[in-house]
């Protein structure tokens, strides 16, 4: 029985049979008659990921479907070859074919690979599912997220990038819940601050906590306090929520957040003493949430904004008074503080250590004309882009059937008030349940939501 099964699913391998393939391996009772799913990794031994994607997907998926029920969650390193040679040798065509499928089995090998400590060995892996499983480079998988994870996980921030700088707008559907659209953005964000890009981890993030949401999870408030602290190294302040936010989100978000909404606080003050304090109290929440690194960098910011501070009003100060003014040790802490603004570009200043004094260029624009035409023409292009497709979109969306009967269905309603309003009552005696009959109220309605 096991060998007739692999030769069936040799003869329906071509694209035209795939469908076919699909429905045989599921009917209930083909797989039990070749033995089960403990026959499954005799029979992967004999098909070839190459030529036999769909199968050998179908396959692996009942396969790790079934070690995750039995709770075995760490995968032997047999699966884990399995799922490195059907992503690394499966088409494109063929694994998008069973999409559904290959993100689950991706899945629990990015959770396998973390928790046996192989993260690092499945990030070329897994890039190589996002790349072969989106329809589009535009649209998001369930695989992102789980990639994004692996390199957290091994420290690996440079596989991301041409990942993270492909704009997100379209979702597939097939393989993406809502807490994978979270994860991405949340994983994002913190590859984004790991690599201090700053600005991007703060769109990132802020993605993460303004999708519509009816409660509020673990990873909305866990990107939030991120968020807030990115924030603080970024301007200085918690920037305020979009307008966009849920109304759940802004009502409820910074009471889960007392020990950071108290940190920014201690930063309004520019008192870098003030802020080591707050962190200092605080540091056994900084910690448990992962965050005390990016609490010690709003802390760094607080220096370095205060130098900043002092080029709007001096021309000349020396290194010592530098050092008190903004609340550093002594004139060698300084001098490092403004050599490294100064390479950062961040600072306009010559230092003349003989003298011990600091002289601040306040002509000097770090952005020229040229370089800011650049980045406007380069915004231009991205906006006209965007409105093309935003055009695009809603066009399909009033051409689309479903939609314009609901829009037509609300009008009417809007139009016509409760039936209760009308001259002699609901239409004369008619029922709630009639006037649905008859298309006058939208489908759901009765008489106890009036």
């Amino acid at each position: 029985a096991m060998q007739n099964l692999v030769t069936q699913i040799q003869a329906l391998s071509q694209p035209a049979d795939w469908g076919h393939l699909v429905t045989t391996l599921e009917t209930d009772g083909v797989l039990s008659a070749a033995g089960g799913v403990g026959a499954v990794g005799g029979i992967l031994a004999q098909l070839n990921a190459q030529d036999h994607t769909v199968g050998f997907a179908v396959l692996l998926h009942f396969k790790t479907s079934a070690d995750e029920a039995a709770g075995n969650s760490t995968g032997d390193l047999e699966t884990l070859r399995q799922v490195h040679d059907l992503v690394m040798m499966g088409g494109a065509a063929a694994l998008q074919h069973v999409r559904s499928r290959v993100c689950e089995v991706c899945k629990v090998f990015a959770l396998a690979a973390r928790r046996t400590g192989r993260a690092i060995l499945g990030v070329r892996v897994l890039k190589n599912a996002v790349e072969k499983l989106r329809p589009t480079p535009e649209h998001l998988t369930s695989v992102h997220a789980d990639f994004l994870m692996l390199c957290l996980a091994a420290k690996l921030m440079k596989p991301t990038a041409s990942i993270l700088e492909q704009r997100i707008l379209k979702i597939s559907t097939d393989c993406v819940q809502p807490r994978d659209m979270l994860l991405y953005y949340y994983y994002g964000g913190m590859v984004m601050a790991a690599t201090k890009q700053f600005s991007k981890a703060l769109d990132l993030l802020m993605l993460a906590f303004t999708m519509p949401c009816h409660a509020l999870t673990e990873i909305v408030v866990e990107a939030y306090k991120k968020y807030m602290l990115v924030s603080m190294i970024l301007h200085g302040e918690v920037q305020a929520l979009p307008k966009y936010t849920g109304t759940l989100v802004q009502r409820l978000i910074k009471t889960c957040c007392t020990e950071y909404n108290e940190l920014a606080t201690a930063l309004a003050t520019h008192k870098p003493d003030e802020v080591q304090k707050s962190i200092d109290k605080y540091r056994t929440v900084l910690v448990r949430d992962q965050n005390l690194g990016l609490a010690n960098q709003a802390l760094a910011s607080v220096y370095k904004r205060n130098i900043q501070r002092l080029t709007q009003t001096f021309v000349t100060l020396s290194l010592e008074d530098i050092a008190q003014e903004v609340g550093l040790q002594g004139a060698e802490e300084a001098k490092g503080q403004l050599l490294a603004m100064i390479g950062q570009g961040q600072i306009s200043a010559s230092i003349d250590e003989s003298k011990g004094m600091v002289s601040f260029d306040k002509s000097a624009d770090p952005d020229t004309s040229h370089v800011l035409f650049k980045k406007l023409s380069e915004q231009i292009a991205v906006a006209m882009e965007l409105n093309s497709k935003l055009r695009a979109v809603d066009e399909a969306i009033s051409t689309n059937h479903a939609y314009l009967s609901k829009v037509s269905s609300q009008e009417r309603q809007s139009r016509w008030g409760e039936p209760s309003e009308w001259p002699g009552g609901a239409a004369a005696g008619a029922t709630s349940d009639e006037m649905m009959d008859v298309g006058e109220k939208p489908p759901g309605f009765n008489s106890s939501h009036a």
